[in-house]
């Protein structure tokens, strides 16, 4: 698959050159998911992270697991998510119950972080529902480490999730 990436641009740093980097990245998991199989789709969620209603950049289902994925892209080796983002997403996790007709279970999503390096890689990471604070993720080239609580105000977080369908990025 080919993901076009923008120019080198001249300012890199304005709002129109991230929000595309943004949004590339968002298309390029799309992608990914919807080449995965039979059982994987996922759709944007235009919008997300502005106005008043709480709802990730992606919903997908990955061999019929329900992720509600919120997407960050940096050239930096690290991306701070704020206590305020995350706690859009687990609310967007809590809210959104799907039941099964047949048996009446009910079905969350749930809550991801996809952070894409860019010309590095990705690391996806399952959020806890009750987590409360912000998050730093930092790429590491080989190793990987758990999501832990700490006392400090942002946590150091490299969790690996593993798509049941090995979504591959």
């Amino acid at each position: 698959m080919v993901v076009v990436v923008p120019k080198a641009p001249k300012a890199p740093n304005s709002a129109k050159y991230k929000a595309r980097i943004g949004y590339e990245g968002e298309y390029y998991l799309i992608q990914r998911f919807l080449t995965s199989g039979e059982r994987c789709y996922a759709v944007r969620t235009p919008g997300s992270g502005s106005g008043k209603m709480v709802k990730p950049d992606i919903i997908a289902v990955d061999d019929g697991e329900l992720l509600a994925i919120e997407v960050k892209s940096s050239r930096k080796n690290y991306v701070m998510l704020n206590k305020d983002q995350l706690k859009r997403l687990t609310e967007f996790c809590r809210r959104f119950v799907v039941r099964c007709p047949e048996c009446g279970k009910e079905i969350k999503p749930k809550p991801i972080l996809a952070v894409r390096f860019l010309n590095k890689g990705w690391r996806f990471i399952e959020v806890p529902e009750d987590w409360d604070g912000p998050i730093i993720v930092k790429f590491y080239q080989s190793s990987l480490k758990r999501l832990e609580p700490s006392s400090s105000p942002a946590v150091d977080v490299h969790k690996k999730f593993s798509p049941k369908k090995r979504v591959q990025v």
